[in-house]
């Protein structure tokens, strides 16, 4: 068998006997086929943005919904902070959310599925959903860069944070991979035209993690926090 550098296994079939000449025939005219579809497929991917311009990209991030899982609720701020502080102590992002209420969240998921099992597991946890949307007349860069964001860059960091909690990398490593996706989600915001979400991407891409807070603790804090920042710009956004 061998190994493509996507995972997946291909076997390799032996051939019965050197084979026919119509077969090699028929496998020539496949193999010109392939290559006549190879070309056209190459011209499509250099023109194709030409003719349809910008609609394209901007039509290709639809909007999407992540879940805060929350370890409690407070009206009062200090109380707020020291709950916080607890969570962050349990390796919890421990971000003040306040939507009305002080919110402390403990980490975000893109799967509503996550979020609710380990809300029932976690006593006095609860979870909700919070969009991630762009206007319709946004540009092209901006909608890439929320795309890129509430893409790969939440997953890179997301995976970074589960692999650091099962031990499968280590705390250098770790703040490594996230500083790294953070300074390209810096690059990416670069570009965007809408001042607020630029503005909120630059702040969201900031590593610097205190010398008191745990790495994972901190790493979970800056995902949560680039959500709801980003969010926050994206409804302000003029």
């Amino acid at each position: 068998m061998n190994e493509s550098g996507s995972g997946a296994y291909f076997v390799r079939r032996r051939s019965r006997g050197g084979g026919s000449g119509k077969g090699k025939r028929a496998a020539g005219l496949l193999i010109a086929v392939l290559l006549v579809l190879t070309a056209a497929i190459c011209l499509l991917v250099v023109f194709l943005p030409k003719i349809t311009g910008g609609t394209a990209a901007v039509g290709a991030f639809g909007g999407k919904t992540f879940y805060f899982l929350s370890t409690g609720s407070y009206s009062v701020r200090d109380t707020a902070l020291l709950a916080a502080q607890e969570t962050t102590s349990r390796g919890g992002a421990g971000y003040i959310y306040n939507d009305g209420e002080y919110r402390i969240i403990a980490a975000v998921y893109s799967s509503e599925a996550d979020a609710r099992a380990l809300a029932s597991v976690n006593d006095g946890a609860t979870y909700f959903g919070i969009d991630v949307s762009v206007p319709k007349d946004a540009d092209e860069n901006s909608v890439a860069a929320v795309a890129y964001l509430t893409g790969e860059w939440f997953d890179v960091v997301g995976r970074t944070a589960d692999e650091l909690q099962r031990g499968n990398i280590t705390e250098a490593q770790a703040e490594h991979a996230t500083a790294s996706a953070c300074a390209r989600l810096c690059a990416v915001a670069e570009s965007a035209g809408m001042p607020n979400l630029k503005s909120a991407l630059y702040a969201a891409g900031e590593y610097s993690c205190p010398d008191k807070t745990a790495p994972l603790a901190y790493i979970r804090y800056v995902q949560v926090r680039a959500i709801a920042e980003t969010v926050r710009a994206l409804h302000t956004a003029g």
